[in-house]
């Protein structure tokens, strides 16, 4: 065997793929447990995982692909799992995003004009621990005050503390250009 053909074996060796069987999220360090191309389970392998961005595959399905730190088999590092068995959500524009997630819900950020946010049951929006807006197919709830600063338009009834802008009734009514007494609950 030539010194060549040696080094190019050694240098194969240094990088892999992976079929990934279980995830461990729990400490500071994502670790995974995967399966090589020579049959060799290998359990503890940590995450390369860039700053400010964590996710977890799920596993039936997902691959990875690891390298031996130092030319170490021994000391195996794993890029961030994919799942390729899950749909990928493509058809981007170029420079376009999105974060998705195994159940179609995503955040895309779109031709650097709107953000569009696609979610399955329910959107939250939290500040400092406190749910502020709080979203649903059927309802938004917003817990903190509203200032507007300019029209507001509905297209139903407006009800402020039971009285109703529609249908609420006057007290001490009265002729004229007399002012009647404040509006009643209807």
């Amino acid at each position: 065997m030539s010194i060549a053909h040696e080094i190019a074996q050694r240098m194969r060796s240094l990088f892999g793929r992976a079929v990934v069987h279980s995830v461990d999220d729990s400490g500071s360090g994502q670790r995974v447990t995967v399966e090589g191309r020579t049959g060799h389970v290998r359990s503890d392998v940590p995450v390369h995982q860039q700053f400010g961005l964590s996710s977890r595959a799920p596993v039936d399905g997902a691959i990875t692909h690891v390298f031996a730190a130092g030319g170490d088999e021994a000391d195996l590092v794993a890029l961030p799992p994919a799942n390729p068995s899950l749909a990928h959500l493509g058809g981007l524009a170029e420079g376009e995003t999105v974060l998705y997630d195994a159940v179609g819900q995503a955040v895309y950020l779109e031709d650097g004009k709107f953000v569009r946010i696609q979610a399955a049951q329910e959107m939250k929006v939290e500040i400092g621990g406190n749910v502020i807006l709080d979203l649903t197919a059927t309802l938004a709830t917003l817990s903190v005050d509203l200032q507007v600063n300019g029209k507001i338009t509905a297209t139903g009834d407006v009800v402020g503390e039971g009285i109703s802008l529609h249908d609420h009734r006057h007290t001490q009514v009265k002729t004229g250009t007399d002012t009647s007494g404040p509006p009643q609950a209807s």
